[in-house]
């Protein structure tokens, strides 16, 4: 009867749900994480609906937490290859502890927008990722087998009156004379069959664009290009995602006696509470400088100073590296660091690391603005192929297998720690000993075979296992102390023994 009385009230209480207005169970549903929204669309066919709603889609969007996302590029150091893995971190700053299944090994990242990510490979195809659902497509390149193709020249936007999603691609002019500048802007609507080329009013820099980045922020698309008439020497081109037309604004006017630009290679253009802004970087001896410039009204022209940052020898990655009063950078010795902004003007002093750095170069880390989102790809699917990945063949490359081996050794290495640990328990309880083994928890390795640690996490479980070892070997020397105190205390037992029977004997008749 107890569990007839259980589901009555389950399913009491899935009516009472069902009664509601469509608009105050889009409320509730809007507030919970894309996991338990996916597990809501299989339990009630009206909740599927209202997931399902673009609308209700973007209202998620925006009112999900934008946290970072960081992507360490595919790299050779020291004659070990360490493939490309994405690192997400939560609203308490926790980083994942797997990769993603989307992301193969020589993907790079090109683009976050929406939940959505935009990933460049050697492959014929570019393609767009939703690393919260897994659905990913594969749209044909707009330029096939071009030796001077690059992960930096594609992006990713979004406008947000049209929610039309855009790729664009820098198309890199061949003229030799002209040098590194692009002309035309291939750009793809998500939906539909074809790229279209955009010619631009000028020939503009493709080393800044590689440099600088490129940003998408109210429906246009930002990056800095080269104006020798400033002081600057730069100047911001923005590309409108929905009439498509460019527009040309002036950096801010600055006093150079009391502003130092810094290396123009170190510029980058990124987003601040939803304003397109500059940052520059200058460095004497170990002390730096971070000014951070905000575009307050497009129209105008007008910039602020937003921050005059005072710091250590360090550097931010690009393109997003402040989120709300935080700040976050990396050194050169790979460890990556949290900071707290107090104000404009700010002095940034050391603090504990976030995590450590991965063992590849620092220059190989890009830090994105992520949002886990429900935007379903087969509405796009037109010209693309959309599927959600089973398999993972880039790993099944011959140029992969050390990696793969050295977590094939790890797994083994938590399999030899539990059977060692099982052994030492077993071998206590024989000797009436009560050890206090404290062993932290090792990740279960073969719980999903899709899925693989990341970089984090597998120098986590090396410490780890480190750790437990010390633990064993310090409860193995307990252990052999107490062995040895007891055969100690036989051997005196038998020694009192000899002696007084050899007593008794010189006392007899």
């Amino acid at each position: 009867m107890a569990p007839m009385r259980t589901m009555r009230v389950q399913r009491r209480k899935k009516n009472s749900m069902t009664w509601l207005p469509q608009d105050i169970v889009a409320l509730i549903l809007v507030r919970l994480p894309v996991s338990t929204l996916l597990w809501c669309r299989c339990v009630c066919k009206q909740w599927d609906g209202i997931i399902r709603d673009p609308q209700f889609t973007m209202a998620h969007i925006q009112s999900a937490t934008r946290c970072p996302l960081l992507f360490f590029q595919r790299q050779h150091v020291l004659g070990q290859i360490y493939p490309s893995e994405a690192i997400l971190f939560d609203e308490a700053w926790s980083p994942s502890r797997w990769n993603v299944p989307v992301i193969e090994p020589d993907d790079f990242l090109c683009a976050s927008c929406n939940g959505l990510i935009c990933l460049y490979s050697s492959k014929s195809t570019v393609k767009i990722a939703n690393l919260a659902t897994g659905e990913c497509m594969h749209l044909a390149k707009p330029v096939k087998n071009s030796k001077d193709d690059h992960f930096s020249y594609y992006t990713l936007g979004f406008h947000p009156v049209t929610k039309q999603y855009k790729v664009m691609h820098f198309l890199r002019d061949n003229k030799l004379f002209v040098g590194s500048t692009f002309s035309i802007i291939q750009v793809y609507t998500l939906g539909d069959e074809r790229w279209r080329d955009v010619r631009c009013p000028w020939a503009l820099n493709m080393h800044c664009v590689e440099r600088s980045g490129v940003v998408n922020i109210d429906g246009a698309m930002y990056w800095l290009a080269k104006d020798d008439g400033s002081i600057w020497k730069h100047a911001v081109v923005t590309f409108d995602l929905n009439v498509e037309l460019f527009q040309w604004l002036q950096l801010p006017a600055v006093d150079l006696a009391n502003n130092v630009l810094g290396d123009r290679d170190r510029w980058l253009v990124t987003e601040i509470d939803g304003k397109v802004s500059v940052a520059t970087t200058s460095y004497s001896w170990l002390t730096g400088k971070l000014q951070i410039w905000t575009l307050d009204n497009k129209i105008e022209q007008s910039w602020s100073q937003k921050y005059n940052i005072s710091l250590p020898f360090r550097h931010v990655p690009g393109p997003h590296f402040i989120y709300g009063d935080k700040i976050v950078m990396h050194d050169f010795d790979r460890n990556l660091y949290l900071y707290d902004l107090a104000g404009k003007n700010s002095e940034i002093e050391l603090s504990k690391t976030v995590l450590n750095f991965s063992p590849r170069w620092d220059n190989s880390m890009q830090c994105f603005m992520f949002v886990k989102s429900l935007v379903r790809l087969d509405s796009y699917k037109k010209a693309g192929v959309v599927r959600r990945p089973k398999r993972r063949e880039g790993w099944k490359l011959k140029k992969w297998e050390g990696w793969i081996d050295c977590l094939c050794r790890l797994e083994n290495q938590c399999r030899r720690i539990h059977g060692l640990q099982h052994n030492l328990f077993e071998c206590a309880h024989k000797m009436v000993m009560d050890i206090n083994l404290l062993l932290q928890p090792l990740p279960d390795l073969q719980s999903n075979p899709l899925r693989q640690l990341n970089w984090a996490e597998h120098r986590r479980v090396l410490e780890i296992l480190c750790a437990n070892l010390d633990s064993m070997q310090n409860i193995l020397m307990v252990m052999a102390q107490a062995v040895d105190a007891t055969c100690n205390k036989e051997k005196i037992h038998v020694a009192d023994e000899g002696t007084s029977s050899s007593a008794v004997d010189m006392s007899g008749p």
